[in-house]
Order: C-alpha cells, then sequence, then structure tokens
C-alpha cells in the first residue's frame, strides 16, 4: 500500500495549485475506492456501525474532509476496521 509521507510542493503558478489538488485528491479517491473494493468484506460496514461506533463516527467525520490527509487517514482506519472485522469473524467461527 502507497504511504506518503510528505506532501509534494506544488511547482508552477500558485492559481494552479487548488485545480491541482483537486485533480490530485480525485485521482487519490478513485484508487481508494478500488483498494477498498478489491479488500471489502461483505457485513463489514454493520458491523463498524453496531460494534466499533467510535471507528464508525471517526470514518463519518473524515469523509467529510476534503485533504489527502483525510483521505490517506480514512484509509487507514477502514482497513484497520476490515481487520477488526475478520477477527470477529475468526473468534466466531471458531466458538462455534
Amino acid at each position: 500500500m502507497l504511504a506518503l509521507l510528505e506532501r509534494p510542493t506544488p511547482r508552477g503558478r500558485r492559481d494552479d495549485w487548488k485545480e491541482r489538488d483537486t485533480a490530485d485528491l480525485d485521482t487519490l479517491i478513485s484508487a481508494m475506492g478500488k483498494r477498498l473494493q478489491a479488500e471489502y468484506i461483505e457485513g463489514a460496514i454493520p458491523y463498524l456501525r453496531k460494534h466499533e461506533p467510535e471507528l464508525w463516527t471517526k470514518l463519518e467525520v473524515l469523509d467529510h474532509e476534503d485533504s489527502i490527509e483525510a483521505l490517506l487517514e480514512y484509509e487507514r482506519l477502514f482497513f484497520d476496521g476490515l481487520h477488526r472485522y475478520v477477527t470477529f469473524l475468526d473468534v466466531k467461527r471458531k466458538a462455534a
């Protein structure tokens, strides 16, 4: 998974920065969506809403922010939630 350690400083005219940032964010959102679709497990969202309300609240807040930092944090938290869900399913399967 790609990790962005520092946000690059755009070069060129200052007026172009906002357009470039928007395009970069759109590209990152699209790529993140593809990664999440590839890893998504059926039932994860209902699980997160019911059993991980703090995590779900953080995801909802981040979903309304338009920044690369928020996007990266959203993806990290969502994958963390998926891992928790897999652990929950594994424990439940072993108990049955």
